[in-house]
């Protein structure tokens, strides 16, 4: 098995349609307009029966002093990111509570939402 990565710039980064397997975003919070543009190029970028991976901070994160951003616009709600990612079966999509141990400014509990679909 290959994988390959990509660093670029979201703001420029053009997702090829149905060229990829499977596509990761990790505590990515992006401004609500470029938000939208690459997560419908990224549910489009997928091939038949490609995989999306999202891990983010909830809203409810600013209530926490665990990590992510502080602007509300950057912290989509569950429903928000599932209109974003409209054309996907969603295997998992929830928003939970849960312990973060990840260095010292993302460190106790944390307000997030994971999604696994499958396009």
């Amino acid at each position: 098995m290959q994988i390959s990565t990509i660093h670029a710039d979201l703001a420029d980064f053009v997702i090829e349609p149905q060229a990829w397997d499977g596509i990761v975003s990790i505590f990515c919070h992006l401004p609500p307009d470029l938000r939208s543009q690459v997560y419908r190029q990224a549910v489009q970028g997928l091939k038949s029966s490609g995989v999306f991976v999202l891990e983010a901070f909830s809203p409810e994160q600013l209530s926490y002093n665990t990590g992510g951003p502080k602007n509300i616009d950057m912290l989509p709600a569950l429903s928000q990111l599932q209109q974003e990612l409209t054309g996907l079966d969603w295997e998992i999509a929830r928003s939970l509570e849960r312990d973060l141990d990840e260095g010292r400014y993302h460190s106790g509990k944390a307000a997030v939402i994971q999604i696994f679909g499958r396009k």
